[in-house]
């Protein structure tokens, strides 16, 4: 990787992570390259790619969550920006972290869908993941609160997995889970393009909808020990 393009965290930055489960690192991606990648993610949530399985994901005013968009899109697999994704996770977790899936998440004016308190790890992550995993939520636009910006429960991640239960009755997002847990305790992160977010698999949060007449733009990209992936 170039070393221009290559974000070093400092010793501090790694201890945050460590204690409160998450970090903010504003301009993770840089704006040309955010911009470059904009276009292909337009396109995607305007339903303008031919993704058989995005088909039934689109309607109006529909939050969409599309699966696995770096090994849909040509030319984002090997892009840039997912060696810097990844780069970040090997200096938090270890070298042997590795990309595993990654999802759009977008949320049109307007939308009322939240994404519910829960610990990714909580959808059953399976060996090292469920203890020793990360998250990158990646900000394709401005995302404040009332956008439906992530919100954290600082130091969640070192008290296990916490019960959930089933909330597809709730969410439109597949096989939704809600964690029981205090959300009075939450800590609201607010971005700008390009800035980006690392937290625990094992660290609480959640959104709301959008309240906005913009659309929230965000991809987040699953970072999972080499073991896992290949379990």
């Amino acid at each position: 990787m170039e070393d221009t393009l290559r974000h070093t965290l400092t010793t501090q930055q790694i201890e945050i992570f460590n204690t409160d489960g998450y970090i903010i690192i504003r301009q993770l991606i840089p704006r040309d390259m955010l911009d470059e990648l904009s276009v292909d993610y337009d396109r995607a949530t305007r339903g303008e790619l031919n993704v058989p399985e995005w088909k039934s994901k689109f309607g109006e005013g529909k939050t969409l969550q599309l699966g696995h968009p770096s090994r849909k899109i040509s030319g984002w697999e090997e892009h840039q920006y997912r060696k810097i994704i990844v780069d970040v996770g090997k200096q938090l977790l270890g070298d042997d972290i590795e990309y595993s899936y990654d999802q759009m998440i977008f949320k049109p004016p307007g939308s009322d869908t939240e994404l519910l308190w829960h610990q990714d790890a909580g959808y059953g992550w399976k060996g090292e993941a469920n203890g020793r995993s990360t998250t990158c939520w990646l900000a394709f636009s401005t995302a404040t609160k009332a956008m439906g910006s992530l919100q954290f429960i600082p130091g969640s991640h070192l008290h296990g997995i916490v019960e959930h239960i089933d909330a597809t009755d709730r969410s439109p997002i597949q096989a939704a889970l809600e964690a029981v847990c205090d959300p009075s305790l939450a800590v609201t992160v607010e971005y700008e393009p390009g800035d980006a977010t690392f937290h625990h698999g094992r660290t609480l949060h959640y959104s709301e909808g959008n309240a906005t007449d913009l659309p929230r733009k965000g991809l987040s990209t699953h970072l999972w020990p080499a073991s896992a992936i290949r379990s």
